[in-house]
């Protein structure tokens, strides 16, 4: 598809969340902006990250139909809040409705989604003045988000943590896979250039893109799709770095999925689904149109995410040099008393006090 769906839906999780962990203990819960807490079953207050490419109206009425049924009293409150230029701008929104949270509910836990220095980059690159711009509104954004735990008189019984999924790498180039995969016959076109048949398909995550091979495909198609990505690989003309069969991703990263490994270009390549045009654009192409920055590469590859936390269950001063994502999740199901059933990730025990309770 040239534009699927995100996942929105908290349904889709295949796992224990931190949200049904806590409705499990009797703790009470909100969300605002989190990504795929749509229609959860366990969030007392989600207000989720959702949109319609349709535009604002249609944005405010999924929003409001995907939040629970508590939540829908603060999107019906701050609905006015939600921004539309060329996309969906909610970080005010964000900010409102966690404030409003906070100050009424006082819920035991809280997600908060603000991602304006994430789109900010995407448009314009990693360090310029409407990055800058970004940081400063998110930074008064927490602001508010901090006074109103004073004003609700818990400032000094919560643990707060700013986190981050992932950094930026300045983007390069533009890889279209499907595009060399419909010049080798791999993918087929109908009469009007829509996807009539395929046995190979790319994915495009960012600088990194999922390799799908079709389940119907003969042995001998499939054996033809990975020497191709091989080839690929040995090219120096190709933007392709590595392939990382499934079971190594598995292994490395508790990757996993129904593809066949994944592709990771070499630096600053992103990956686009479309079919169209050239296989590749550079950055400094005339007719280059796309992202400047953008993310989804492997770990290991340039920015990393941010992690830090403060507050009465947090050791003053303490620095570690990096923890995943399911770590965080660890420790913050740890600050709460509670315990995932099956983890990948390790409490980051370094940094903890002793515990109180914890708002991220």
């Amino acid at each position: 598809m040239r534009r699927p769906d995100w996942f929105w839906d908290a349904r889709d999780i295949a796992c224990p969340t931190i949200f049904d962990l806590a409705k499990g203990a009797g703790l009470t819960s909100a969300s605002v902006g989190w990504p795929v807490t749509g229609w959860s079953p366990s969030i007392d207050i989600a207000v989720p990250e959702i949109w319609d490419v349709a535009g604002l109206e249609q944005t405010k009425a999924l929003v409001r139909e995907a939040a629970s049924e508590r939540g829908r009293e603060y999107v019906d409150a701050h609905a006015g809040d939600i921004r539309w230029d060329s996309k969906h701008r909610f970080g005010r929104f964000v900010t409102s409705v966690t404030a409003d949270i906070i100050r009424t509910e006082g819920p035991d836990v809280l997600f908060a989604h603000i991602v304006d220095v994430d789109g900010a980059r995407h448009s314009t690159g990693r360090y310029t003045p409407e990055v800058r711009e970004a940081f400063e509104r998110v930074d008064g954004w927490i602001g508010e988000i901090l006074d109103a735990l004073e004003e609700a008189g818990v400032a000094e019984v919560t643990n707060v943590a700013i986190v981050s999924d992932h950094g930026h790498v300045e983007v390069g180039r533009c890889f279209r896979a499907n595009r060399v995969l419909v010049e080798e016959g791999l993918i087929r076109l109908d009469a009007d250039g829509e996807v009539a048949e395929w046995d190979a398909w790319v994915h495009g995550c960012g600088l990194t893109g999922q390799l799908h091979l079709n389940p119907e495909a003969d042995a001998d198609t499939r054996e033809h799709v990975l020497a191709l990505v091989e080839d690929w690989v040995q090219d120096p003309e190709m933007p392709i770095a590595h392939f990382h069969p499934l079971a190594e991703m598995g292994e490395d990263y508790g990757y996993s999925g129904p593809f066949a490994g994944v592709l990771e270009g070499t630096s600053g390549t992103n990956f686009q689904n479309v079919w169209e045009g050239r296989a590749l654009y550079n950055r400094f192409d005339e007719d280059y149109a796309f992202l400047i920055s953008q993310h989804g590469h492997l770990p290991e590859q340039d920015i990393q995410a941010v992690f830090a936390m403060a507050g009465p269950g947090i050791a003053e001063g303490t620095k570690f040099a990096r923890c995943s994502v399911t770590d965080e999740a660890a420790t913050f199901a740890h600050l709460l008393g509670l315990e995932f059933p099956e983890a990948d990730g390790v409490v980051v025990s370094g940094i903890l006090d002793e515990y109180v309770g914890v708002v991220a």
